[in-house]
């Protein structure tokens, strides 16, 4: 089988493609490399600034484009898939589209129908959009509204892609049921894939101590829900200045940042959607995640005994009171890091997920047959 992936988002797309390599298959990766966090790509095609930037850029994927030809799969990040306007997207859409043999969407982050199943169908209890029954005001919800729900030229695009796809495919629980909701007849869920380290990881009994870790992307405070979590970890420090350890990565690239991250107890995630790569790449080191991990998550995977994450709610308080339980019982942490390792394991080891990223084709082949 050969699968070429346009667009990636954090490492998620190269990681599946050196598990399908392992299994014989062939495997291309293009992408930004997400700027200055320098992720992995096979082939970086990342726009430059100003007029002439986007000239090269344009140039350098038009002289890509033929050899980007006789693929059983090509996979598109949604409209993350590159940096061009819409209606130029669909040009090298429809071209990858024509000169391959299957077509699939992928969602891995925000998209049309994301947001239309937040806004319009009110699908979850809290997301990007809304806590509860209270719409999300913030600049960034106001934004992605505007842009995938109002911007005709984006919305146009969205369910062309849709529409003209073989199949979709959704990453993480929010994106999976928003496709489903619309495209059941289409839709299918391919765990995210996360590569483990060959030696047995030795998970670090929890002392007196509890070391917390958070990312912080300045441009994604609102998005990530930083903007809350960080004053959270402030306050619990100050309550208990003997109990606590804050790290902080700040705009650090991908490989560092997993460094930073090695020496903790306590991954601080994110707070509107569920866990991603972030919390998968802790939970590979023997480090329980505080992030989104609801119930329906754990259904979707089929997994009725592990629940490892610290499933974090939207308010301060909340999250205060959860992340304290820790801080005076740290004990309670050592199963929830056993755990979070076999859970990774188990769910989404990237050979697995290859696995079953492979019984697509076969999916694929039985729905066309001539």
């Amino acid at each position: 089988m050969k699968v070429l992936f346009i667009g990636d988002a954090s490492n998620a797309r190269y990681t599946l493609a050196k598990g399908l390599r392992e299994l014989g298959h062939e495997a291309l990766v293009i992408g930004t490399g997400g700027g200055w966090r320098h992720m992995h790509v096979d082939i970086c095609l990342e726009r430059g600034a100003g007029r002439w930037g986007a000239v090269v850029y344009l140039l350098r994927w038009l002289l890509l484009l033929p050899k980007l030809r006789g693929y059983d799969i090509v996979d598109f990040n949604g409209q993350f898939m590159m940096a061009f306007k819409p209606w130029l997207k669909r040009r090298f859409y429809d071209y990858l589209r024509k000169h391959n043999k299957y077509t699939i969407t992928t969602s891995l982050g925000i998209g049309h129908y994301y947001v239309k199943g937040c806004v319009e169908a009110k699908l979850f209890r809290n997301s990007d959009f809304n806590i509860g029954d209270k719409p999300r005001t913030n600049a960034f919800a106001v934004e992605m509204e505007d842009e995938w729900l109002r911007l005709p030229e984006v919305v146009k695009f969205s369910r062309h892609m849709a529409a003209t796809s073989h199949l979709l495919v959704g990453t993480g629980y929010e994106y999976w049921a928003s496709l489903n909701h619309y495209f059941p007849e289409k839709t299918c869920f391919v765990p995210l894939p996360i590569d483990l380290p060959e030696k047995p990881v030795e998970v670090r009994e929890t002392k007196r101590l509890v070391r917390f870790f958070i990312g912080i992307q300045k441009e994604r405070n609102e998005e990530k829900g930083t903007d809350i979590l960080w004053p959270v970890l402030q306050k619990l420090k100050n309550d208990y200045p003997d109990g606590v350890i804050i790290n902080k990565a700040e705009n650090v690239p991908y490989d560092e940042y997993c460094r930073m991250m090695a020496d903790s107890d306590i991954l601080i995630d994110q707070l509107y959607t569920c866990y991603a790569m972030n919390a998968l790449k802790a939970m590979t080191m023997g480090i329980v995640a505080a992030t989104v991990a609801i119930p329906e998550a754990y259904e979707l995977l089929g997994e009725k005994e592990m629940f490892p994450m610290i499933d974090l709610p939207c308010d301060a308080e909340g999250i205060y009171r959860q992340l304290e339980q820790y801080v005076l019982y740290p004990e309670k942490l050592d199963k929830a890091k056993r755990q979070s390792l076999d859970f990774v394991n188990k769910h989404h080891h990237y050979i697995k997920v290859a696995q079953r990223y492979t019984s697509l084709l076969d999916v694929l082949e039985s729905q066309h047959k001539p």
